[in-house]
C-alpha cells in the first residue's frame, strides 16, 4: 500500500480519541507486496475504479468491514490473501464475489473467474458474523467451498449455476461443505442445468453436501437439476450429508434434481430435515440411508424427518421411487410430513430401530404394476433378509389415502400400529407378513368411499 495513504489515517489517528475512527481513502490502484493490516479503528474507502493488486507475499487483514460497489477491489489474490477478522466485524454486514472480479451474467465463460472469487470471498469471512451475498446467476466450472462459521446467503435472486457440460468426478457436489463446522447456506439457488449436461452416471454431481462436518444450516434455498442418469441410478442429489452430524436442512424447495431430493447417508446423526418442499425428483424425496461396507457400523441415529411436503416425479419417463426411505437407522422421528404420488411406498422403513412414525398422510403412492406390494407405509427387509429387519416401530395417527396398501409389515419386531385412519386402497387396508412379530393393533379406523 502507498505510504501516503499510511501517514495519512496516523494523521488522522493522532489528533482523535484512541476510540475515534481513522479513515483511508483509496484513490489509485494500490500493490501489496507484504501483509497489511487496517485495524479496527480503521475506516476503509475505496474510490471509483482503485484496487488493491496482489504483489509477491502480499495479503490484506481487514479488522473492520467496508461497504463498496459491487466492482473488483482485489486483483490477484487467492482465497486467504485478503481476511476479515477482529472485534471490528462482530457487527455483521457483507462482502461481494464482485470484489474478486465475479461477474453475475449469463456468460458460462465466466465460470471459472466466478467460482473462484467466491470461494475468495468465503475465505476472506470465514470465522466472522459477516456473509457472502450473491446477486444475479453466477455460472460455475467447480465447487464452491464454504468454510468454518462463514455464511453463503443471496440479495434477491442469488445464483450458481453449472457451466454446460460441468465437469466433476462422479458424485461430487456444486456446494461442497467438508471438515467445517457452523456453516450457514441462506437463501440462494444451485441450478444443475442438467438439461445442458450429459446425463449419465460419469457425470453425475448434486447440490450441496455437508461431509465430515457439524452444526451446518442449509435453509430456504432452490436446489434443482442437478446431474445423472435419467432413469436414476446415480448421486445426483440435491442435499447429502456424509459423516456429519448436527445439520439442519430447512424451508428448501429441491426438485427436479437425477437422484434423491435429500440424502442422509453413512454415520449421519441428529439431522433435522424440516419444512422442504421436494419434488419431481428421479429417485427418493428423502432418504436416511445408514450404511457403508456392512449394515451395523455405519447408522444413522437421531434424524428427525418434519413437515415436510414430497411429491414423486411428474417428468415422464423418470423412474420415481418412496417420498421417505429409512434405512438401517437408530432413534429417528417421521412426523407431519405429506407424501404423495411416490410410484412406490409412501414411507418405507428398512433394517431401522426405534423409529416414530406419527401424523403423516400418505396419498396416492404405489403404481398399478405386479407384484402390488406398494404401500402409505411399510416396514420391509426387501432382499436383505435379517440384515433388513426392523424392531420398536410405532405408527400411529397417521393417514392413507388411495394407496395399494394402507400400511403393510414383513420383516419387524415389536410394532404398533394405532388410530391410523386408511381410506381407499386397492388390495387392503392392513397387511401383516408372517416375519412379522409382536403387532399391537388397535383403534385404526378403515373407510372405503370407491367402489
Amino acid at each position: 500500500m502507498g505510504m501516503a495513504c499510511l501517514l495519512h489515517a496516523q494523521e488522522q489517528g493522532e489528533a482523535k480519541q484512541p476510540d475515534a475512527v481513522a479513515t483511508v481513502t483509496i484513490t489509485a490502484n494500490q500493490t501489496i507486496t507484504d501483509e497489511e493490516v487496517f485495524d479496527e479503528a480503521t475506516s476503509v474507502v475505496i474510490t471509483s475504479n482503485a484496487r488493491f493488486i496482489k504483489g509477491e507475499n502480499g495479503r490484506l487483514i481487514f479488522r473492520r468491514p467496508f461497504n463498496a460497489p459491487r466492482s473488483q477491489l482485489f486483483e490477484g489474490f487467492a482465497p486467504g490473501d485478503v481476511v476479515f477478522e477482529g472485534k471490528g466485524c462482530d457487527a455483521g454486514g457483507n462482502v461481494f464475489p464482485e470484489w474478486w472480479g465475479a461477474t453475475a451474467s449469463d456468460d458460462p465463460t465466466s465460470g471459472g473467474v466466478n467460482v473462484s472469487a467466491i470461494n475468495a470471498a468465503l475465505a476472506s469471512v470465514a470465522n466472522t458474523p459477516l456473509a457472502v451475498s450473491l446477486s444475479g446467476v453466477y455460472y460455475i466450472n467447480n465447487k464452491v467451498r464454504p468454510l468454518s462459521s462463514s455464511r453463503l446467503t443471496a440479495a434477491e435472486r442469488g445464483a450458481i449455476k453449472a457451466v454446460p457440460n460441468l465437469s466433476l468426478p462422479p458424485g461430487d457436489y456444486m456446494v461442497e461443505i467438508k471438515g467445517q463446522s457452523q456453516v450457514t447456506i441462506d437463501g440462494i439457488e444451485v441450478d444443475g442445468n442438467r438439461a445442458n449436461q450429459t446425463q449419465s452416471a460419469a457425470h453425475a454431481y448434486g447440490g450441496i453436501i455437508a461431509v465430515n462436518s457439524n452444526h451446518c444450516t442449509i435453509k430456504n434455498c432452490k436446489i434443482h437439476d442437478c446431474n445423472g442418469p435419467p432413469t436414476g441410478g446415480a448421486v445426483g442429489n440435491g442435499v447429502r450429508t456424509h459423516r456429519a452430524t448436527e445439520i439442519t436442512i430447512a424451508d428448501n424447495e429441491i426438485y427436479s434434481n437425477n437422484g434423491c431430493g435429500i440424502n442422509l447417508y453413512n454415520t449421519s446423526s441428529k439431522i433435522r430435515v424440516v419444512h422442504n418442499t421436494i419434488h419431481n425428483n428421479c429417485e427418493i424425496g428423502i432418504e436416511s440411508e445408514g450404511r457403508g461396507e456392512n449394515y451395523k457400523d455405519y447408522r444413522n441415529t437421531a434424524i428427525t424427518i418434519a413437515d415436510n411436503d414430497i411429491v414423486g416425479s411428474a417428468e415422464k419417463g423418470r423412474l420415481d421411487d418412496h417420498s421417505v426411505l429409512v434405512d438401517w437407522n437408530d432413534d429417528v422421528t417421521i412426523t407431519g410430513n405429506r407424501c404423495r404420488n411416490s410410484t412406490h411406498n409412501g414411507i418405507e422403513v428398512l433394517g431401522s430401530s426405534k423409529v416414530a412414525i406419527s401424523n403423516n398422510d400418505c396419498e396416492n403412492n404405489g403404481d398399478v404394476g405386479p407384484p402390488y406390494t406398494w404401500a402409505g407405509i411399510r416396514i420391509t427387509a426387501e432382499g436383505f433378509l435379517e440384515d433388513g429387519r426392523s424392531s420398536d416401530v410405532a405408527i400411529r395417527n397417521n393417514k392413507v389415502t388411495g394407496s395399494q396398501y394402507g400400511i403393510y409389515l414383513d420383516t419387524v419386531d415389536r410394532a404398533v400400529i394405532h388410530a391410523n385412519t386408511i381410506t381407499d386402497t386397492v388390495h387392503g387396508p392392513l397387511m401383516i407378513g408372517p416375519r412379522a412379530s409382536d403387532v399391537d393393533i388397535s383403534g385404526n379406523r378403515i373407510e372405503q368411499t370407491r367402489r
